[in-house]
């Protein structure tokens, strides 16, 4: 879809703030997003849109005007949802996780399935200069990792990744995701405390109670620490298995929007990531398909 929008800072900026969790967080809960309104009727005029248009049809055009001029992060996670979780594995046997917390790093995407595998994007619009420490948390944590980028970076961080575990990932001109080189396999950062602290009190509680038997019969204040003190009598491969069998069971409350193509994929890495209900999903699709013209 064209459009006859202009270049330039403001507007890369303006548009791409338009795809956030927040502003479609809005929308699932109350129907409305007076920001979205906003930047829809902001830029309506260089939309080309047929008479009748839907705000679903201004969002897609808007995401097509990213698509060519200002490929974002979201663009490539949205991408990675499409065709690495949706594309080559199924809902029903894997699950990712968005913005998830390793350490003192932040993955953009982690996906367990029969691996555990972290995508970390570097963007035409990113620096290089926190990737060595991301790697090496994600390296505590996660067996396989894979640096994702345009293709016009990929001799830039080939020759800046110095282990060559680390997979390296493409967006190409035809907005294919082309592996450039396998991750391989990587255990031996694996570390149970980063692991520990990146699971939810009942993910953790139900590694020991699976493992020990029972739970820490103490106050709540040192509950943490005590079950902290159990998994670390666990191998640290042993706790990385059992941490990902607790993240895989993170599953979407809704699967068919996803599996029966019910929504515009430019949304579909918002939509895994705000998780909304059937009814939630119900008043999305009502703002998305209102006129707008």
């Amino acid at each position: 879809m064209s459009t006859a929008l202009q270049n330039s800072v403001d507007t890369n900026l303006s548009v791409s703030g338009i795809f956030s969790n927040s502003h479609f967080k809005r929308v699932i809960s109350k129907g409305s997003s007076k920001f979205i309104d906003a930047k829809i009727d902001k830029y309506h005029q260089y939309l080309e849109l047929n008479k009748g248009a839907t705000r679903k049809d201004a969002l897609e055009a808007l995401y097509s005007y990213l698509l060519s001029e200002y490929r974002c992060e979201y663009v490539y996670k949205n991408f990675i949802t499409k065709k690495i979780l949706l594309g080559r594995h199924s809902l029903n046997t894997s699950t990712l996780l968005n913005e998830f917390r390793v350490g003192s790093s932040l993955a953009d995407l982690v996906l367990i399935n029969g691996k555990s595998v972290v995508y970390e994007i570097k963007t035409e619009l990113d620096t290089s200069e926190r990737l060595e420490d991301q790697l090496a948390d994600y390296k505590k944590a996660f067996t396989h990792v894979y640096l994702v980028t345009h293709h016009s970076l990929i001799d830039k961080y080939l020759s800046i990744l110095k282990d060559d575990s680390v997979g390296v990932i493409a967006l190409t001109n035809n907005f294919t995701l082309s592996e450039i080189r396998e991750a391989k396999e990587e255990t031996r950062y694996l570390d149970i405390t980063t692991m520990f602290k990146s699971l939810r009190k009942e993910e953790y509680s139900n590694i020991i109670a699976s493992e020990f038997g029972k739970v820490p019969d103490v106050p709540n204040m040192y509950y943490f620490k005590e079950c902290l003190k159990f998994a670390e009598q666990i191998p640290p491969k042993n706790f990385h298995k059992l941490m990902s069998a607790e993240l895989k069971k993170r599953k979407p409350k809704e699967t068919s929007p996803f599996q029966n193509n019910l929504l515009p994929e430019y949304l579909n890495s918002i939509c895994m990531a705000i998780d909304p209900t059937a009814n939630q999903y119900d008043r999305l699709y009502q703002f998305l398909n209102t006129k707008i013209n």
